[in-house]
C-alpha cells in the first residue's frame, strides 16, 4: 500500500511507523513541514518542507502549505494519507481535501493544545470532523475527541501503539549499576523526554529531598532531552541532588533498555498522557510502576496491583507509594512481573500495528 505520512517527524515514535511500514512491505512516503530537521527513515520517500520558508503571508501560512501538500499528493498518488499532531500536520492535511485520510492524534495535541487559543481550537475540530477516520492509544483520548469535535464513536479506533519486545525484557544490567558506582543503591527511573511541562518531571524533582531524608540510598536515573533540560539541570543542582541524580540524555531503545533493566522502580508524575510508550517500556522490563492519576494511566495500572497511582501533584501520596515500594522487595517482584504479563499480551508492536493496517485496508475498500 501506498502511504502518504504526513507529521512533523521529530519523534522516536515517527520511526517507529515508518520502519514497521517499510518492514510489512507498504510504501511510506514521508511528508514533513517542520521547521526542525524530521527524522530520515532509510527506505521512505522523504519530502521534508519549512513553512516557515516557504511562504511570506503569516497567517496564511497553513492554508497556502494545504495548497502546496494538495499539489504533491497528486504526484505521490497514495492510497491513503495518515496525518499526526492534528493542529499542524493533521490540519494541513485536512485543508489538501484528500480522501481518505486517517487522523492520529498523539495525545497532548488533543488534551492540552485544544485549550491554548481559540484559533488552536478550531483547527483542532476542523481536522477532526475532516478525517475519514481517527486512531487514538487510550480510550480516554477517545473521549476527549468526542467531546472536541462530536465525530461518531464509530469514527475513532482505540489501540495503543506498543513496544518492540525484541529490545523491551528484563535481563541484566549489572555494568551500567556499577558504572554508576550504584550497585547497592535503590534505583528510581524517570524517562519522560524534557519538552513539554505536562511530563512532570520538576514534581518527581522536587520530591526527591524529602524521599532521601526516609531512604537515603535512593538514586534516579532520568532519560530524556528537551527544551527544559538546563532548567531541569539548574532545579537540580539548587536542591544539592548533583550526586543523587544521572542525566542520561537522548537515548536509543537498546541504551533506553539498558537503564531500564539497571533500574528498581519506575515513576511517571505527567499531569497529562495518552497511553505512555515510556510506561509500556519499562512494564516489558519487569519494573513496578508508581505514576500519577493520568486516565490513560488507569488503563494499564491498577492501584497496588501492578503499581501505585498517585494524585498529580500530591507530594505526600507520592513520597509514601515510594518508600512503600522501595522497602518492600518481594512486592516490587510481584509488581514487576505481573507488568511483564500485561506487557507481553498488550503491547506487543508487531501485533498493535496489525490493528492499524486493518484500519487502512477499511478505508482504501470505502474509498
Amino acid at each position: 500500500m501506498r502511504i502518504a505520512y504526513l507529521s512533523r517527524g521529530d519523534s522516536v515514535y515517527d520511526h517507529r511507523f515508518l520502519e514497521k511500514m517499510i518492514e510489512r512491505g507498504h510504501e511510506p512516503h514521508f511528508i514533513s513541514y517542520n521547521a526542525r530537521q524530521p527524522v530520515n527513515v532509510q527506505g521512505a520517500k522523504n519530502y521534508f518542507f519549512n513553512y516557515n520558508t516557504m511562504h511570506r503571508i503569516r497567517y496564511l501560512v497553513m492554508f497556502q502549505t494545504g495548497c502546496h501538500l494538495r499539489k504533491l499528493l497528486r504526484i505521490i498518488k497514495p492510497d491513503i494519507l495518515h496525518t499526526g499532531w492534528v493542529p499542524d500536520h493533521g490540519f494541513i492535511g485536512a485543508l489538501s481535501g484528500f480522501h481518505p485520510t486517517l487522523s492520529m492524534p498523539w495525545g497532548s495535541d488533543v488534551l492540552i493544545r485544544p485549550y491554548d487559543s481559540f484559533w488552536a481550537m478550531l483547527k483542532t475540530r476542523i481536522t477532526l470532523r475532516r478525517a475519514d477516520m481517527i486512531t487514538c492509544d487510550a480510550q480516554s483520548v477517545k473521549d476527549q475527541i468526542i467531546k472536541l469535535s462530536g465525530c461518531s464513536p464509530k469514527k475513532i479506533i482505540v489501540f495503543p501503539w506498543g513496544i518492540d519486545l525484541k529490545n523491551f525484557y528484563p535481563k541484566d544490567s549489572g555494568k551500567l549499576r556499577k558504572k554508576l558506582g550504584w550497585e547497592y543503591k535503590k534505583v528510581l527511573i524517570c524517562t519522560r523526554n524534557f519538552d513539554i511541562r505536562a511530563h512532570g518531571v520538576e514534581y518527581f524533582i522536587r520530591v526527591l529531598p524529602a524521599i532521601l531524608n526516609r531512604h537515603p540510598v535512593v538514586r534516579v536515573i532520568l532519560v530524556g532531552a528537551g527544551r527544559l533540560e538546563q532548567e531541569y539541570r539548574k532545579l537540580v543542582s539548587s536542591l544539592g541532588l548533583d550526586d543523587v541524580v544521572h542525566f542520561a540524555g537522548w537515548v536509543n531503545e537498546i541504551q533506553m533498555a539498558e537503564y531500564l533493566n539497571a533500574s528498581d522502580i519506575y515513576v511517571s508524575t505527567s499531569l497529562s498522557d495518552g497511553t505512555s510508550c515510556s510506561l509500556l517500556e519499562a512494564m516489558a522490563c519487569g519494573l513496578p510502576v508508581v505514576v500519577s492519576d493520568v486516565p490513560a494511566n488507569l488503563e494499564w495500572v491498577k492501584d497496588g496491583d501492578n503499581g501505585y497511582i498517585v494524585p498529580r501533584k500530591d507530594k505526600n501520596q507520592l513520597i509514601e507509594a515510594f518508600i512503600a515500594l522501595s522497602n518492600d522487595i518481594q512486592l516490587q517482584e510481584r509488581m514487576g512481573g505481573h507488568n511483564l504479563q500485561i506487557a507481553r499480551e498488550r503491547a506487543d508492536w508487531d501485533k498493535n500495528f496489525s490493528k492499524l493496517e486493518d484500519v487502512y485496508n477499511r478505508l482504501v475498500a470505502a474509498y
